[in-house]
């Protein structure tokens, strides 16, 4: 259909608005909540941790509500015997054991390599080595605002 009278053109009227024309809900932005990884990351160095800092991360990976897996390959991280009086007993945080710093990553590359040797499984262990190349990455990174 051709349209040729004048009488059938509507016109078009177009508003200009300023700013924000939706009405106000009451609602404000929500807060953005930080990272886990990177609250770990500000304490916690895997090229130099002790075993309280490997319970510290399974920790926080059970309080999140990740992986319960990856956070129990933590907790065996920590666990260690102490000979005390002949006998042998479960670690403190307060034993000079679980202060002591080590390489996360060595420990876990000569574990991943017994493991190998053993035809034992290095699912978990290899896990939580890419978890630690997170933490890692995030002790750099700078921390992404979403809200400015």
């Amino acid at each position: 259909m051709q349209v040729a009278d004048a009488n059938y053109i509507q016109r078009i009227n177009t508003t200009q608005y300023n700013g924000n024309a939706l009405p106000p809900t009451g609602k404000t932005e929500p807060t953005q909540e930080k990272s886990f990884i990177h609250e770990l990351a500000k304490s916690i160095d895997p090229s130099n941790m002790s075993r309280n800092d490997a319970r510290a991360i399974g920790d926080a990976l059970h309080e999140a509500g990740g992986d319960f897996e990856l956070a129990s390959s933590f907790y065996v991280q920590s666990m260690v015997l102490v000979r005390e009086n002949g006998s042998f007993r479960n670690a403190t945080e307060s034993d000079d054991i679980m202060n002591e710093k080590f390489n996360m990553f060595d420990s876990l590359k000569g574990q991943i390599e017994f493991n190998k040797n053993h035809n034992l499984p290095t699912e978990s262990l290899e896990e939580v080595d890419r978890f630690l190349q997170k933490l890692q990455i995030a002790k750099v990174t700078p921390r992404i605002d979403t809200y400015t």
